[in-house]
């Protein structure tokens, strides 16, 4: 019976010692993952105002899995104004390409441009140097151009904005009556003549006065 139970505590301890023995092995066997995250832009052209605090201008975006590729985290995000965001992340464990459609979109406002663009997105995976993975991201305006790798774009996206103009201020009427004595002349008034002749009357009185007083 002794004998027994030492040969299955030896059959035990070798069979913990292999356990120990493959456990890395199965651990470095485990295929390689790279996480990525899908940039996009908002930015105002040259041209463009700076919109009010009040003024609410949203772009939406949508990235959508193609032929197969892996779904991403987060598909769809927004940017109020000009700013940043990613969409993602999007976990790849083998090299190569993977494409996706991303959707850009901002309602024409009487202020501001529209956005309705569809791009393609090209992940290309790739094995490191490290024995990990490694990736790089491009755009293109279609999967032709993404299939030969031509025209290559950014995720970053142009809106027009334009202040509106403040209202022109109306012109206040004037009082016909007053704009009457605006025009009438200072030689149609009659009390003036009289004023004025009576003064030169006494002048030439008084001058007669003293030419006589002279005489």
């Amino acid at each position: 019976m002794k004998g027994i139970l030492k040969k299955l505590m030896r059959i035990g301890f070798a069979g913990a010692l292999s356990l120990l023995a493959f456990a890395p092995s199965a651990v470095m066997a485990q295929e390689p993952t790279v996480d990525v995250q899908i940039p996009v832009t908002t930015e105002f052209t040259k041209d463009s105002d700076k919109p009010a605090d009040t003024v609410h201008l949203t772009t939406s975006f949508k990235l959508e899995p193609l032929d197969g590729a892996p779904a991403p985290a987060t598909a769809e995000v927004s940017i109020d104004g000009a700013g940043k965001a990613s969409l993602g992340p999007v976990s790849f464990s083998a090299s190569g390409n993977y494409y996706y459609q991303l959707s850009a979109g901002l309602n024409k406002g009487e202020n501001n441009s529209g956005l309705d663009e569809k791009l393609i997105v090209r992940v290309t995976v790739v094995n490191d140097d490290k024995g990990g993975l490694s990736s790089v991201i491009t755009a293109y305006r279609s999967q032709s151009d993404a299939s030969s790798d031509k025209g290559k774009m950014d995720t970053a996206f142009l809106i027009e904005y334009k202040a509106p103009k403040s209202p022109a201020q109306p012109t206040t009427a004037r009082d016909p009556k007053k704009a009457q004595k605006t025009k009438t002349s200072v030689y149609a008034q009659p009390g003036l003549w009289i004023l004025i002749g009576g003064a030169a009357l006494f002048i030439l009185l008084g001058a007669d006065k003293r030419s006589k007083a002279r005489n």
